[in-house]
């Protein structure tokens, strides 16, 4: 039977399967094609997202330094951006966290500090401050969960002293005087979670009153310890899943 099948029909069979037929010989190929794309796809949606260059925070802030040779508390907040993930800046409020109690002889007959008090013997003063600021603080160096930085503080406010009768506790008078302030730091932190982490460090706090009182309680050292919780990634997530 195949003894009529001329030379010239079996080339052109095939002639017709290869080249009559693209697919038989690309058909493979286009398949590894459409496998590489899909590939190439899964990458980049498993892909870590970047953080924002614009980036809202909030701090919840903690220091801690002396008045009258007495340890101090000294709470705060801080509020602001963080920008190109290097510098953060804001408005600040800080005041002072702890009671604590002095005698009046002593304060007043100091270079007169608000007057001379009568029956000063007698009293006894809790001192106070508060003040609103400025802040910016760049990240000198951040890896993994460690970051280092440099805060720097500057603002104005009120300080002074509330003066009680020591036997009765009596309030008497409220001694206060204006200030300015600036204070530099460097601190370290560790993130061990994504909403915790520990803070330390230590700076110096300027300030500068025409009340000696006031500018010889408040320019003192600063040391800096606490738990901080990072309540913007907090506020970011919740209102995410909404």
């Amino acid at each position: 039977m195949f003894k009529n099948i001329s030379f010239n029909t079996v080339l052109l069979v095939l002639t017709y399967c290869f080249l009559g037929s693209p697919n038989f010989i690309f058909g493979q190929n286009t398949k590894n094609k459409d496998s590489t794309v899909k590939v190439i796809t899964t990458e980049k949606q498993i892909e870590k997202p970047t953080e924002k260059n614009f980036v809202f925070v909030f701090k919840l802030d903690n220091r801690f330094s002396f008045a009258q040779e007495q340890l101090i508390s000294i709470y705060g907040f801080r509020t602001g951006f963080r920008l190109f993930k290097k510098h953060e800046i804001g408005i600040a409020l800080n005041w002072l966290g702890s009671k604590n109690v002095y005698n009046i002889k002593n304060m007043s007959t100091d270079n007169n500090s608000f007057g001379t008090l009568t029956n000063a013997e007698k009293l006894q003063g809790t001192f106070f401050y508060k003040y609103f600021g400025f802040f910016y603080e760049p990240i000198l160096h951040k890896k993994n969960k460690w970051a280092i930085n440099l805060p720097l503080q500057f603002g104005g406010g009120k300080a002074g002293v509330d003066i009680t009768n020591r036997e009765t506790g009596v309030f008497i008078d409220r001694k206060e005087a204006s200030f300015l302030l600036f204070e530099p730091a460097l601190t370290a932190e560790y993130k061990f979670s994504k909403y915790l982490g520990v803070g330390f460090g230590g700076g110096y706090r300027f300030a500068f009153s025409e009340q000696k009182i006031v500018k010889d309680n408040l320019t003192k050292p600063v040391f800096i310890l606490k738990l901080k919780i990072y309540l913007a990634d907090i506020f970011r997530d919740v209102f995410k899943r909404k």
